[in-house]
């Protein structure tokens, strides 16, 4: 019985010691929280980087590219915190008070070996509510403006057509008649017609004309 302990002591020691042999030989799988960031300036960013043994504890540094698979700047400065891999904790970096310049990519080396996978920091400018405004108003007003504009050239051939076609009509109006006896009264034709018969009586050469003739 006491023999049969021992052999099971021995396999489980043996067991164990070969899962720490392929734990130490086999590479580290490295992961980075989170993959992206999209934040404003003046912001904290923090970013992790993830080791698939949490028991081993591990030297960790932190590099920046301004593309993805080029060679990057270690980073240092005074707005950078680095947190080292222990038993406890992951390890992280901290940035504050971010700047357009930080954008970038950002990866973990772990024990001088193994790279992280990389995290893209994207860091924006915020924008003025007012002059967003502004530009909005001042858009509108020139689309208006362009419609207007766009309206009158099309309206302009059409007004002018018209307006060409009334002076044709006032140039070839028909001009009204003159009605001569449109008015005269009756009383008055008496006298005209005995005008016309005192120029109508035959002259002298004519009368003795007419006593030869008899």
């Amino acid at each position: 019985m006491l023999t049969a302990m021992c052999w099971l002591l021995v396999g489980c020691c043996g067991l164990a010691f070969v899962n720490l042999s392929v734990a130490l030989n086999s590479p580290l799988q490295v992961t980075q929280k989170p993959r992206f960031f999209g934040v404003k300036t003046n912001r904290t960013v923090v970013i992790f980087c993830v080791v698939s043994d949490r028991i081993q504890s591990a030297t960790v540094e932190w590099y920046k590219a301004s593309e993805y698979n080029t060679t990057g700047k270690k980073i240092e400065g005074d707005r950078v915190t680095v947190r080292q891999k222990s038993m406890l904790r992951n390890a992280s970096i901290e940035l504050r008070h971010v700047e357009t310049e930080d954008t970038g990519f950002y990866f973990c080396l772990i024990n001088n070996i193994t790279w992280g996978p990389g995290t893209e920091l994207q860091v924006l400018r915020p924008s003025n509510s007012e002059n967003a405004e502004r530009r909005s108003k001042l858009k509108d007003a020139l689309i208006f403006l362009q419609a207007l504009l766009l309206t009158l050239f099309a309206l302009a051939p059409l007004l002018r057509h018209q307006s060409l076609l009334k002076k044709e009509d006032a140039i070839y109006e028909e001009p009204e008649h003159d009605h001569i006896y449109e008015g005269l009264e009756i009383e008055h034709c008496g006298d005209l017609y005995e005008d016309i018969s005192v120029y109508a009586q035959p002259g002298p050469a004519e009368a003795a004309a007419a006593w030869k003739q008899e």
